[in-house]
């Protein structure tokens, strides 16, 4: 699924402020999702910090909440193995 500039995306990293993106990409799968795909203001890639929890708004709306994998793209937060010692992550 695109997300686009009509949807008003905005994407958090951790816990900042969400940064309007021009575009995101879904993909919707059964046992995991992927956000991918995601290009800032600029027209460039966003560059996300490995490891970071990732958020995408549109709206007022939360669509995805993932962590960010080495490729850049972000796996979505079931799919992601336990964090620390914890077997659950805290939303």
């Amino acid at each position: 699924m695109d997300i686009l500039s009509d949807r008003d995306p905005r994407l958090q990293i951790e816990d900042g402020e969400p940064v309007p993106i021009l575009s995101a990409h879904v993909d919707w799968e059964l046992e995991s999702s992927l956000l991918r795909r995601l290009i800032g203001l600029d027209g460039q890639p966003v560059v996300l910090p490995v490891g970071a929890k990732i958020t995408l708004y549109t709206g007022p709306s939360v669509v995805f909440v993932g962590r960010a994998q080495e490729d850049q793209s972000v796996l979505d937060m079931l799919s992601c193995d336990g964090v620390g010692d914890s077997e659950y992550e805290d939303f």
